[in-house]
């Protein structure tokens, strides 16, 4: 079976490598969600990425405004008609429906069309009424697309009135759900789900898109192979933290996901800092601190204060610091683009900067733990060692979620005894590995953070 790859960054990635030939993909969406511009960009991309050309039929809008908004993406669709690459034809459903008539077979003959994008299918409606005449209407206009050798992506309207299945999408090949939704009141989301794919693997579950001024982008989160072989039970990997190596019996298992739970002020970006400096200076691991909150000149000074030279490292390579609002971070573009970043990189140890920061933009309990179980997935099998950074442990409901999920959770707790406050250390969680129970007590000195273990804890 031949593929055809759409060109629509992340789409062709869903179906592992793209569409089939031939195939006719039901774009189905509320007003809003992109449907026009998932249409206009697959069979741009086709013309230009792939050399097939196209073909356009609209039933509503007229060329002028297809012309005129697909120029807000670059795409000067008037170009690719004067060298015969494309046709927008502006056209009714009782036209299109016409057995008699030939208007698409004798276009598509024209220019040698591969592509098609029908917008929308919705007014077919309009042209029959009777379920049954319009459902064989429609059968036979895929079926004649098919002939013609035609790969469509035929758009429609998302209907209201409670009716969850239309007869369209069990004609066609492929569905595509757009959803363009508030999750808090104030901010939309665009979000896609394939919930049919005839004769073909693809990506289940919902994934978040965006619409840019390059184009369509579709976060796809999906399951890495892990890229390094597991190590052996006794490969340890250092934090560099005095102390905190005895409690665990050498350091780290490699490429592990920590939480670390702490209130403000009780060492969480230092014990952060600390393990990326110690991988950087020792190691030669290389290291990036994703921060959401402090910006790269308030981590440099932090460092500077123990006497790590963060800069330098930074501009070396060697710890990368990156800082990201979390004030309209989309959390699957993160975990896609952090992904990459290690990957390409080699990053070896992350810290993230915080994780609740990260967290921000979900509600909904079951996409923040597949969220976390994607993000943490990833970076295992990437062969990254992770800290993230999380507040106190009862300040949050996604707790018991986060526990789940990571290998390992470290608690840093701080009380007021006699006046003097005590810090306190435990690693609540290492799993599969025999580590030092309890709280040790800790300090934060003009080195950093030292551990005094004490076998069995109190």
């Amino acid at each position: 079976m031949e593929i055809v790859r759409t060109g629509i960054e992340g789409l062709d990635e869903l179906f592992f490598g793209g569409i089939l030939r031939g195939n006719m993909i039901l774009i189905d969406g509320p007003p809003g969600a992109g449907k026009t511009t998932f249409g206009i960009e697959f069979i741009y991309r086709g013309i230009t990425h792939f050399n097939e050309s196209g073909l356009v039929i609209t039933c509503e809008q007229f060329p002028e405004s297809i012309y005129r908004d697909a120029l807000n993406f670059g795409w000067h669709l008037r170009a690719l008609e004067r060298g015969n690459k494309l046709r927008v034809v502006c056209t009714s459903p009782e036209l299109l429906l016409d057995v008699q008539e030939s208007l698409v077979e004798d276009v598509a003959r024209e220019i040698g069309a591969r592509r098609i994008v029908v917008d929308s299918i919705t007014h077919f409606r309009n042209a029959i009424s009777e379920p049954l005449a319009l459902r064989q209407a429609i059968y036979s206009f895929c079926n004649g697309l098919r002939r013609l050798g035609l790969t469509a992506f035929l758009i429609k309207e998302r209907e209201t009135g409670g009716r969850s299945h239309n007869f369209e999408e069990y004609v066609v090949d492929t569905v595509i759900h757009l959803h363009n939704r508030s999750e808090d009141n104030w901010r939309k989301q665009r979000m896609l789900e394939v919930v049919k794919s005839r004769g073909q693997e693809h990506i289940p579950g919902k994934h978040t898109f965006k619409i840019s001024s390059c184009g369509i982008r579709i976060f796809t989160l999906r399951n890495q192979p892990r890229a390094c072989p597991c190590a052996g039970e006794s490969c340890r990997i250092p934090t560099g933290v005095a102390g905190l190596d005895e409690v665990t019996g050498g350091g780290f298992p490699p490429a592990i996901s920590v939480a670390v739970y702490g209130s403000s002020g009780t060492g969480k970006t230092v014990l952060g800092l600390q393990f990326l400096v110690e991988g950087a200076r020792n190691c030669g691991e290389k290291g990036l601190y994703l921060s959401l909150e402090e910006t790269p000149a308030q981590l440099f000074a932090t460092a500077g204060s123990f006497g790590w030279d963060l800069y330098s490292l930074h501009q070396e390579k060697k710890v990368q610091v990156l800082y990201k609002s979390m004030v309209g971070t989309d959390i699957d573009e993160m975990i896609v683009e952090l992904g990459k970043l290690v990957q390409s990189t080699g990053t070896q140890r992350l810290v993230i900067d915080s994780l609740a920061g990260l967290l921000s933009q979900l509600q909904d309990p079951v996409l923040i733990r597949e969220r976390i179980y994607y993000l943490v997935s990833q970076l295992n099998n990437l062969g990254c060692t992770s800290l993230l950074l999380f507040p106190a442990m009862e300040d949050s409901p996604i707790s018991s979620i986060v526990e789940s999920i990571m290998q390992g959770i470290i608690l840093l707790k701080s009380n007021l005894s006699h006046n003097r406050r005590l810090r306190y250390l435990e690693v609540y969680k290492l799993r599969g590995v025999n580590h030092v129970m309890g709280n040790h007590l800790m300090e934060i000195n003009a080195s950093g953070i030292r551990v005094f273990p004490r076998i069995g804890g109190w």
